[in-house]
């Protein structure tokens, strides 16, 4: 789902474009809701009988069972191998499609564990590609020893070097191609309204804006919980609208004037190089992720600003021609800079996993 999804599906059809062979295998989240939760108590029944040879093997049996086959599934780029415990699909995947080495990103702990210990046994080199600030939980010392580590900002390289591991920056592939649009500028849009992405905010601003429309874009999938209060922000301010998740980024941006980005995370969202193409400037949390994606583009407002900075902020874009101009020049020509070229990104990648015969699984 998500950014970083269409981003990894990106990565790989770039790699089969230049000759590898590559497999995903990923989980996508959705059902098996009994099924997962009995994994999640093996897995913890695992670790707690460590030491007692019955109990443990017994455990680690029955913990191997779900998701071991996978199913085929198609998506914008390609075919991608879905389970819902991709540690039990590994095995017999390593063995059948015999891959050079296996890149992870945004995976679970003990999940990475398992297909590690996998990969030791078959003499695998293993690559961890960072892409969010939590993944950098993996370098910690009781996860082991990577071969090579990757992240997707300067942030997590750096957040890496304070575990006292080597990272090299490799940013998130974005095809730009299907971002570019001609946009009527009408409307400000918060991609992923989600608490964690600084949904929160938008009822201040629609108050306060009240003849600005605000956009609420899909991108991840929302709880019927997120889907309520997205319900009573509708109901409470007829300015505010929600859109579904679209095909490519062109159709979401075809009305936008300026992106919101207030995320209470640390990420580098997609979403800031395929407006700022388009010239639409962005304002959003100094996060450090955040900082590096805006750059002089927009506008980063400190993480325990009140709502009051927001409203300032909006309105010195909105209501200011001449900065609204200033900041759409520095928005497109940040988004062309070299660093986040997808051929040289990708290029970057295969530099660094080294010499590739064959096969990648991502």
């Amino acid at each position: 789902m998500g950014g970083s999804g269409r981003s990894q599906r990106e990565l790989d059809a770039a790699l089969r474009a230049r000759g590898l062979e590559t497999m995903m295998l990923v989980d996508d989240c959705c059902g098996h809701q009994v099924t997962r939760f009995l994994h999640e108590q093996l897995w913890d029944a695992s670790v707690r009988f460590r030491g007692t040879p019955i109990l443990e093997s017994s455990t680690r049996w029955l913990r191997s069972i779900p998701g071991r086959r996978t199913r085929s599934v198609p998506t914008d780029r390609g075919e991608v191998q879905v389970t819902h415990a991709p540690e039990n699909a590994f095995p017999d995947l390593a063995v059948t499609f015999e891959p050079d080495v296996v890149v992870a990103s945004s995976i679970a702990r003990p999940t990475w564990r398992a297909i590690r210990e996998t990969c030791s046994v078959l003499g695998l080199p293993t690559v961890l590609y960072l892409r969010e600030e939590t993944a950098l939980r993996h370098l910690e010392p009781d996860n082991g020893t990577h071969d090579l580590v990757l992240g997707n900002s300067q942030t997590l390289v750096e957040g890496a070097r304070r575990h006292g591991v080597e990272a090299h920056l490799v940013p998130s592939v974005v095809d730009l191609s299907s971002a570019r649009c001609e946009t009527s500028r009408h409307t400000v849009m918060l991609v992923n309204p989600k608490e964690s992405h600084g949904v929160g905010r938008i009822a201040d601003l629609a108050l306060n804006f009240p003849t600005v429309p605000f956009v609420l874009q899909e991108s991840w999938e929302l709880s019927a919980k997120e889907h309520a209060f997205i319900n009573s922000l509708l109901l409470d301010h007829p300015n505010v609208s929600f859109r579904p998740r679209v095909a490519t980024p062109a159709e979401m941006f075809r009305d936008v004037g300026l992106l919101l980005a207030p995320h209470r995370i640390d990420n580098r969202p997609r979403t800031v190089l395929e407006a700022q193409l388009n010239g639409i400037p962005v304002v959003a949390t100094a996060q450090p992720g955040l900082v590096e994606a805006v750059g002089a583009g927009g506008i980063c407002i400190p993480d325990d600003a009140d709502a009051a900075a927001w409203r300032d902020a909006v309105s010195s874009i909105w209501s200011n021609p001449s900065r609204y101009a200033e900041l759409e020049r520095a928005a497109r020509a940040h988004a062309a800079r070299p660093e986040v070229d997808s051929g040289h990104v990708v290029g970057t990648f295969i530099d660094l996993i080294g010499e590739l015969d064959r096969k990648v699984v991502l």
